[in-house]
């Protein structure tokens, strides 16, 4: 790791954190290094129902044993993500959303990160495309 790079702040979508919890070959490596140079992440409350939803479709598709899917949990709970409310952001979410035709689920990311005049960490590349001037992968980030 290069500790003359300062850390970053972010806003993080659900998937940068669904690849390091579960440890995603292709992204393992991008991840790890982002989670190690992240600083304060935000994300929209609704990341850890969409978290546990990932984590669940993972036991569901043979990709996680249930055994293992509560400690995948654990570990997203130690990230120190901090969740802001979706009520504050719906409003703008639901504007972006219309205006963009991409769903509000990915707009309240894009809304909180515009808000807190941060990037959004992500590997959606309909919101990368979207919104190029907010979205970033994580490497770019770092």
């Amino acid at each position: 790791m290069d500790y003359d790079r300062p850390n970053v702040r972010a806003v993080v979508d659900t998937n940068v954190i669904a690849y390091y919890v579960l440890g995603t070959p292709e992204f393992a490596e991008e991840v790890r290094t982002f989670w190690h140079r992240i600083e304060d992440p935000l994300a929209p409350a609704l990341w850890e129902a969409e978290l546990a939803n990932v984590i669940w479709m993972s036991v569901r598709g043979d990709v996680l044993s249930k055994e293992d899917a509560p400690s995948k949990l654990r570990l997203a709970g130690q990230l120190g993500v901090h969740a802001v409310s979706v009520r504050k952001l719906w409003q703008g979410a639901l504007q972006r959303a219309l205006g963009s035709g991409g769903a509000v689920y990915d707009s309240l990311f894009v809304e909180l990160a515009h808000r807190e005049r941060l990037s959004l960490a992500t590997f959606d590349n309909k919101v990368l495309n979207t919104y190029p001037d907010i979205a970033k992968r994580p490497k770019d980030l770092t």
